[in-house]
């Protein structure tokens, strides 16, 4: 009987599974730590059947960040590949964990409970998560001149002066948009320009309550996209306990 790549990916999934009751396979090629609140701790298998491989990375991905205009890749997502261990990789064979290998069932647990868990679990809040995400240069990629990150995630620590700020950097070309679809009759706006607009007006009222709600939405919206809905729940933001500032290690070039 042929295996189909998300049985594969379940095969695989299950020992590492029941060795450690705080994960769970989503979506049929994620895995995700769980609680799961404003940023999902996942590990993804990307199945390529067709030429007898897959690939294994972990990322944190920022539910509060609306993606509906990105693909699976994510907006701002920091990712990390996660390659064969030395013990299991076949000799003269390179890091790519091909199907055909036998040994790959037992390098992934090991290479995912000795390389990725540890860091994900130690990731256990959100002020944790961004202070780890901002002393990352991911790819070459700076979050810090990100200025829809920087927006989003300043406004999720409750940072709304420094929010508002980058706020002010995008908002012209957002504003435009949403003019110009409000100006074509019959043309719906889409949500995921709805949702920058009122977000900005939230910012820029200083409405605590509005904006938890708009990101809870957002939240929402990502968890379903990512199947985790029945894992999110909405947590309070750090703004509605105490404003938590945003420590980074390029400081200076923070926006």
């Amino acid at each position: 009987m042929t295996v189909t790549p998300t049985q594969q990916i379940r095969e695989l999934s299950i020992p590492l599974i029941d060795r450690n009751q705080d994960i769970t396979l989503t979506g049929g090629k994620f895995l995700c730590l769980q609680s799961v609140g404003h940023i999902a701790r996942q590990i993804r298998i990307y199945n390529r059947p067709s030429r007898g491989y897959f690939t294994l990375e972990w990322r944190l991905t920022e539910l509060y960040i609306r993606g509906d205009k990105f693909g699976f890749g994510g907006y701002g997502r920091s990712i990390g590949m996660i390659g064969r261990s030395r013990r299991f990789k076949p000799a003269g064979r390179d890091g790519v964990w091909d199907w055909d290998d036998p040994m790959i069932a037992g390098d992934f647990v090991v290479q995912v409970e000795t390389e990725v868990l540890p860091l994900l679990r130690s990731l256990d809040s959100i002020e944790k998560i961004v202070n780890f995400i901002l002393s990352q240069e991911m790819r070459g990629y700076s979050f810090n001149k990100d200025h829809i990150w920087m927006c989003l995630t300043n406004a999720a620590l409750g940072e709304l002066a420094i929010a508002r700020k980058h706020w002010d950097l995008i908002t012209p070309s957002f504003r435009e948009r949403y003019e110009k679809q409000k100006a074509i009759d019959g043309e719906p706006i889409s949500d995921y320009l709805r949702s920058w607009v009122t977000v900005g007006e939230a910012l820029q009222t200083g409405d605590h309550m509005t904006l938890a709600k708009l990101l809870w939405e957002n939240e929402r919206t990502e968890a379903d996209r990512f199947k985790l809905g029945r894992h999110w729940q909405p947590t309070a933001f750090p703004f509605q306990k105490a404003v938590i500032p945003i420590t980074a290690a390029s400081g200076s070039d923070q926006q």
